[in-house]
């Protein structure tokens, strides 16, 4: 059974909860349980690998509930019986269940059993630019038969059968189109404020990325590519340096150093990798840079460009950014198409008088305070869980 402390509605989330923000989608859920709590009762479901699929278990992390089932050797089409036993017994229970992972067949058979059992449910999709036909067309051909396939049969599933599709930007829920016809709610990923103040005196002459180098989605041979020609080309790139913060595996590592190599840029000097750091380090090297810079090739949302933008930085995105909109709307920075146009950014950053660049940098902050602080994305998604409690089938 479920634990129940009050006359709230329980939200139940498949996933790990972690106590403090971590990567993607948990920092995702750390955030959503952090800012909700408050209003509904938030519980964890996870699976554990080692245990028999009739084990059972109840722990708590702070004042969080973590509903435990093992899942050994179980087929990958079936679901343990112990969790079956456990939603059949919650139902008629005042709840939802809040999905969020794609190309994932745990949240098919979740949603078959949530739709028997008449419990409503609101799916996230993160990543929805999987969704998007030009994406798709990239990518090798047998993996996309494998994908479209799994999309057609088991996404459309989860995403036709939700009480609430949640559409984390606009660009998202075009992508989600694509797939179903159910309406997509648009509310946008509440950001952590990081309290950090606009001090001009303080700033450097550096760039800056955040994020874990998967260089080719990140696109951060982009990036490199674009700080080149900045430097080759600009009478402000003296002394300005690239500053890329996460941590990378060892093919990555490889990577990066032969492309600075070809490009001609000096690891430690144009260029420095921190690996990754804690998150004062973290924010102490946001707060010095002059302009943070992210060329994504594909991306779900932009979490460490929304991050940045609450600490008065200009930014330089691509397109495939979703929130790139956005940042042009307020002047806070270039939404870019090319390596090229992000150096020519990088030049009228770097050009702006002290008073030019105090302008923008209070634009980015305006951005990040009306369209991603926790205290306007909070009755959005209210209002999204409340939907989604409206909608039990008679």
């Amino acid at each position: 059974m479920t634990e129940r402390t009050d006359n709230k509605a329980t939200v139940y989330i498949p996933g790990h909860y972690r106590t403090e923000a971590a990567d993607g989608l948990a920092e995702f859920n750390y955030l959503l349980t952090q800012a909700l709590k408050a209003d509904f009762t938030i519980q964890f479901i996870e699976f554990c690998l080692e245990q028999a699929p009739d084990w059972y278990q109840i722990e708590h992390t702070d004042d969080i509930c973590i509903h435990k089932f093992g899942i050994k050797n179980c087929s990958k089409l079936q679901l343990p019986k112990a969790f079956q036993n456990w939603l059949k017994a919650i139902r008629g229970e005042t709840c939802i269940f809040h999905l969020s992972h794609i190309y994932n067949i745990d949240n098919y058979l979740i949603c078959r059993l949530l739709n028997k059992y008449n419990i409503p449910y609101l799916i996230t999709p993160h990543d929805s630019f999987v969704y998007d036909p030009d994406f798709r067309k990239k990518r090798p051909f047998l993996k996309r038969l494998y994908r479209n396939a799994f999309i057609r049969v088991f996404d459309k599933y989860v995403l036709d059968n939700a009480a609430v599709v949640h559409g984390i930007t606009a660009m998202c829920a075009g992508y989600l189109k694509n797939i179903t016809n159910s309406p997509v709610c648009v509310v946008a990923n509440q950001v952590s404020d990081t309290n950090i103040l606009l001090n001009l005196a303080a700033l450097k002459p550096q760039v800056c990325f955040i994020g874990r180098f998967s260089i080719f989605n990140k696109g951060i041979d982009l990036a490199l590519k674009a700080f080149q020609v900045f430097k080759s080309s600009s009478g402000h790139a003296k002394e300005v340096k690239y500053t890329l913060i996460g941590p990378a595996d060892a093919p990555a590592i490889v990577e990066r150093e032969q492309l600075c190599r070809q490009l001609k840029l000096k690891i430690g000097e144009d260029v420095v990798f921190t690996g990754k750091l804690s998150e004062a380090d973290r924010n102490t090297i946001l707060a010095e840079s002059k302009v943070y810079m992210q060329l994504s090739r594909s991306e779900g949302f932009g979490l460490s460009i929304a991050q940045a933008l609450s600490c008065y930085k200009p930014v330089i995105i691509s397109t495939q950014v979703p929130i790139h909109d956005k940042v042009t709307a307020y002047n806070a920075g270039f939404a870019v198409t090319s390596p090229e146009e992000a150096a020519q950014a990088l030049d009228k950053i770097f050009s702006l008088s002290q008073t030019e660049y105090a302008t923008m940098a209070e634009n980015a902050r305006r951005c990040y305070e009306q369209e991603f602080h926790p205290d306007v994305i909070k009755p959005q998604l209210i209002g999204l869980y409340e939907k989604a409690l409206l909608h039990v089938r008679h």
